[in-house]
C-alpha cells in the first residue's frame, strides 16, 4: 500500500473534538480494500501452535460451536499489516487529531461470523490502565459491511466528554446505556451514498475509516445475519509514552492467553476482567470446557435464538449429528445453493451487482451459449471460495496443509480455495481446474491480447496487478498447451460480462441448478 502524509480538513478535525469519533471517507481505494480482505483471511487461517507470537481467540456461537472471533498481535509478524498500521497514512491522520505523533500500541481482527455473539457498552480507556494511564484512538476499518443486522459498531455522539458510570463488570451501567441515543456507524466497503464529508448516517465510500478516542462509548451487537463479518481495530498510545506494544502482549499473553495456550485447570479471573469483559471470549473457559456448555459469564448482547435464526440450518444440523450419516448429493446441492442466495448477497467488490448475481450471469450466459454440464456449473460456482463462510476456507486450508505435511501452504487465492471446495465435495476434476482456472486465464489473456486488458473494468486492472499480472514466459507456455484450455478461456470471458445491472428477472435463479448439481454428484449428467 503507498504510505504519504493525509491532510485532514480544519472542519473535520472539529468534528472529531465535537463527537469523539471521525469518519475519513474514501481512505482506501478499491485495491487496498481488496489487500485487506486478502491479508485478514491470511491471518484467519494463520497456525494455531504453541510458538506463534499472534493470538487467536475463541468463542461459543449461537450454533454451539466454538469459532474463531478474533486474533491480535500480528502487526510483527504480517508484513502487510504492518507497513499499513505503522505507515505514514495511518499515523499522520492521527496525528493531526491528536496534535502529536502516535504508535502502535495494539491491533486486531474481529471475526464475527454469522451467530457469533457481540459486545456490551463499554469504553476502551478503563482496559488498559495496568501499562500506564494513558489515551489512545483507534482506527476501525471494515473488511465487510457493517450494520446492525451483522453487529456492527454503536456510539454514543459527545460520549468522550461526559462522565460515564461503570459497572462492577466494567461495562457502562445500564441505566445510562438506555438514557443515550446510540448512532449506528454502518462502514460499508463497496458503495458509496453519503455526500457530506462527515456523514450522519455513517454509510461510506470505498475504504472509508472511522477513528475514535478511548473515552467514546461504544458497543456491537450479535451477528443476526447469515454472513459472515470482519473488521480491524488498531489502537494508537502518544509516542511521548514511548512504544508499549510489545509490553502489552507481553501482560495479555501472561493473564489472558489465546484460547488453544490457555492451562488446564487455570480460571484466568485477573484476564478475563481485564481483557474480556463484556466481550463473547467469556463464552469459552479454555480448550478442555465443554461446547455444549455455555458460560455464565456470557453477556446478553451477543446471545441468538438459533432456531429463529437459522431454521433450516438447525435442523440439517441435528439430523446429522443424530444419525451421523454422510449428506447426500441432494443435501450437498442443496448446501450450495444455500451458501449463494444467503451469503452471496454481499457487493461484489468494485462492481455493481451482488456476488450472487454475478454467479448466476455467468451459468446463464454458459448455458445459452451451449456449454457443457461441467462448463456451466464452473460458471456458476467459479467465486464459491469468496462466498463461503470463513470456517469453511479455514478447514480447506488445514486439510492443504496436512496434505502438504507442512504448516503454510502461503498465500491461497479464492479460485484456489473454490476448487478444494468443490473437490472435497465430489465434484469431477473437470469442474474444479475450471474453477481454479478462472484467474490464471484473465493473466493468460491480458497477456495474449490487449483489447481484452482495455476492456477490464477498473477494478479488475486493479486486481489484476496483485494476482500475478499478465502471463510471461513457462507460465503462459504451460496455459497455450492445457487441453481445458478454450473452457477456461470462455469461463473468464463470460465472468467478465456477468457485471450487468437490472436483469435478475431475465437471469434463472440459483434453485434451478439444483437437479443438475445433483445429477453431476451422482454421475448421472
Amino acid at each position: 500500500m503507498d504510505n504519504y502524509y493525509y491532510p485532514l480538513k480544519e472542519e473535520q478535525i472539529q468534528s472529531y473534538k465535537e463527537k469523539g469519533y471521525l469518519l475519513v471517507e474514501g481512505f482506501l481505494n478499491v485495491a487496498e480494500v481488496q489487500l485487506l480482505q486478502q491479508w485478514s483471511q491470511e491471518v484467519y487461517g494463520l497456525p494455531r501452535t504453541p510458538e506463534v507470537p499472534w493470538m487467536p481467540y475463541e468463542e461459543v456461537n449461537a450454533y454451539g460451536q466454538r469459532v474463531l472471533c478474533r486474533t491480535e498481535n500480528f502487526a510483527n509478524s504480517h508484513t502487510g499489516f504492518g507497513s499499513f498500521l505503522r505507515g505514514q497514512r495511518v499515523l499522520s491522520v492521527l496525528e493531526q487529531l491528536a496534535t502529536e505523533e502516535m504508535l502502535l500500541f495494539k491491533e486486531k481482527i474481529n471475526y464475527k461470523l454469522a451467530g457469533s455473539g457481540g459486545f456490551d457498552p463499554h469504553i476502551d480507556a478503563n482496559a488498559y490502565t495496568h501499562v500506564k494511564d494513558i489515551k489512545h484512538l483507534t482506527v476501525l476499518a471494515a473488511v465487510d459491511d457493517m450494520n446492525a443486522e451483522n453487529g456492527g459498531l454503536e456510539v454514543v455522539n459527545g460520549s468522550h466528554l461526559m462522565d460515564i458510570p461503570l459497572g462492577r463488570d466494567r461495562c457502562i451501567e445500564e441505566s445510562w446505556v438506555e438514557s443515550h441515543e446510540w448512532t449506528p456507524c454502518n462502514l460499508k466497503p463497496g458503495e458509496g451514498n453519503s455526500t457530506d464529508s462527515i456523514s450522519t448516517a455513517y454509510q461510506s465510500t470505498i475504504g472509508d475509516i472511522l477513528i475514535f478516542g478511548s473515552y467514546l462509548a461504544h458497543r456491537s451487537g450479535a451477528n443476526r445475519s447469515t454472513k459472515d463479518r470482519r473488521a480491524i481495530y488498531a489502537t494508537f498510545n502518544r509516542k511521548a509514552e514511548g512504544d508499549l506494544h510489545d509490553q502489552y502482549y507481553e501482560d495479555r499473553r501472561k493473564l489472558w492467553p489465546a484460547t488453544h495456550m490457555r492451562k488446564e485447570g487455570e480460571s484466568y479471573e485477573e484476564g478475563r476482567a481485564r481483557y474480556a469483559f463484556g466481550s463473547p471470549m467469556l463464552t469459552v473457559d479454555g480448550p478442555f470446557d465443554e461446547l455444549q456448555h455455555i458460560s455464565s459469564y456470557t453477556p446478553s448482547s451477543w446471545q441468538v435464538n438459533l432456531s429463529t435464526l437459522y431454521p433450516q440450518e438447525h435442523t440439517l444440523l441435528l439430523h446429522l449429528q443424530t444419525t451421523m450419516t454422510q449428506p447426500t448429493p441432494l443435501q450437498k446441492a442443496q448446501h450450495l445453493i444455500d451458501c449463494l442466495e444467503k451469503h452471496g448477497q454481499g457487493d461484489y467488490i468494485g462492481e455493481s451487482i451482488s456476488q450472487l448475481e454475478h454467479s448466476l450471469q455467468a451459468a446463464h450466459q454458459a448455458k445459452q451459449e451451449g456449454a457443457t454440464n461441467e462448463l456451466i456449473l464452473a460458471a456458476l460456482l467459479h467465486d464459491i471460495g469468496q462466498i463461503i463462510p470463513l470456517d469453511s476456507t479455514r478447514e480447506i486450508k488445514l486439510r492443504m496443509q496436512t496434505d502438504n505435511n507442512t504448516q503454510s501452504v502461503g498465500r491461497i487465492g479464492h479460485e484456489t480455495l473454490g476448487a478444494e471446495y468443490l473437490r472435497a465435495l465430489g465434484f469431477s476434476e473437470t469442474v474444479c481446474r475450471l474453477v481454479a482456472s478462472h484467474v490464471p486465464a484473465k493473466r493468460y489473456l491480458t497477456a495474449v491480447d490487449s483489447a481484452y486488458y482495455d476492456s477490464l473494468s477498473a477494478a479488475s486492472k486493479k486486481s489484476l496487478e496483485f494476482q500475478g499480472g499478465p502471463f510471461t514466459g513457462m507460465e503462459l507456455a504451460a496455459f497455450e498447451a492445457d487441453p481445458l484450455r478454450e473452457e477456461m478461456v470462455m469461463l473468464r470471458l463470460w465472468d467478465d460480462r456477468a457485471k450487468v445491472q437490472g436483469v435478475e428477472e431475465v437471469t434463472p435463479r440459483a434453485g434451478e441448478y439444483l437437479g443438475l448439481i445433483v445429477g453431476h454428484l451422482e454421475g448421472t449428467l
